[in-house]
């Protein structure tokens, strides 16, 4: 089983997210804090893959995709952003190894993130 680590500061979206993909029979550890989320991608060599928001407080997405750089962690991202901050982000994303197909606008289709996330942990839809 393939273990998930999402990061958001909305509340209910982790929630949703959490809920949806154990029924998906995924496990998922998740956080609303991108300290902690820095914190686990360091820690918990278990995990398979990222879902991360771009736009938090304190610490943002782009922040902890950088911070991932650095500490050579590789996992497949999913990066979660509003419609209106895809093209903000893009650039920053493409300089770090990510682009379009690694994007997922809100409001969330969560049939749409399931593909994703087969893709992204190489499993057939």
């Amino acid at each position: 089983m393939a273990k998930i680590l999402i990061v958001d500061d909305e509340v209910e979206i982790v929630r949703i997210l959490e809920k949806f993909l154990t029924k998906m029979s995924y496990e998922v550890v998740s956080t609303s804090d991108g300290e902690k989320a820095i914190s686990l991608l360091g820690e918990d060599k278990s995990l398979n893959m990222a879902i991360l928001d771009m736009k938090m407080p304190r610490i943002k997405g782009i922040d902890i995709l950088k911070t991932m750089a650095e500490r050579n962690i590789t996992l497949p991202v999913i990066v979660l952003t509003g419609s209106f901050d895809e093209e903000k982000y893009l650039a920053d994303l493409q300089k770090l190894g990510y682009g379009h197909d690694d994007i997922l606008l809100k409001p969330i289709d969560l049939n749409e993130l399931l593909t994703m996330v087969k893709e992204k942990l190489g499993k057939k839809t």
